[in-house]
């Protein structure tokens, strides 16, 4: 009888020890995020804010752009993290090919991105950092070419409106 106990304990150990480690191994991105662009590199003018749905193996991205000096633009990008490509459309129009997978504890985005007869290619890793306050996205081109671009998480009530982001636009 002890026995048995014995291996039921160590079973609802090993259990409860995998789930733990899943949790941290994979982070909820979830949420709504401006761009710090005092912190970005390259530094850039007009605000940008994400807000993200993230579900298990979905992976939804809506992207407001707004600069004083041009329209503003919108565009809503669906992925999946298992590997499988997403076809998407950006907010400057162009199409994406854009496959995504976990590595440890961040996202990597390797992007295929169709602009004016040109095929792009990227590779993008986003992880939440410091403590799931600041969303970091590192971003490699094809020709060397780095960007760091970093995001506060911008608490609201509800993050199922959209006019949440244009409220995280005002600050």
């Amino acid at each position: 009888m002890f026995r048995s106990v014995r291996i039921f304990l160590g079973i609802l150990l090993l259990s409860t020890a995998t789930a733990v480690a899943w949790s941290q191994a994979t982070p909820d991105f979830s949420g709504l995020w401006k761009q710090d662009n005092e912190r970005s590199q390259s530094k850039r003018k007009g605000d940008v804010t994400l807000r993200i749905e993230h579900h298990d193996r979905e992976l939804t991205v809506e992207t407001s752009i707004s600069r004083i000096s041009a329209s503003s633009r919108h565009a809503v990008q669906m992925y999946t993290t298992d590997g499988k490509v997403s076809v998407s459309t950006g907010a400057d129009g162009d199409e994406f090919n854009t496959l995504v997978v976990w590595k440890d504890s961040s996202l990597v985005f390797s992007i295929e991105e169709h602009e004016d007869g040109r095929i792009l290619l990227s590779k993008e890793i986003g992880s939440v950092i410091e403590d799931g306050a600041t969303l970091e996205r590192i971003r490699e081109r094809s020709n060397g070419e780095q960007q760091a671009l970093f995001f506060r998480r911008i608490p609201v009530s509800t993050s199922d409106s959209k006019s949440e982001v244009i409220k995280a636009n005002d600050k």
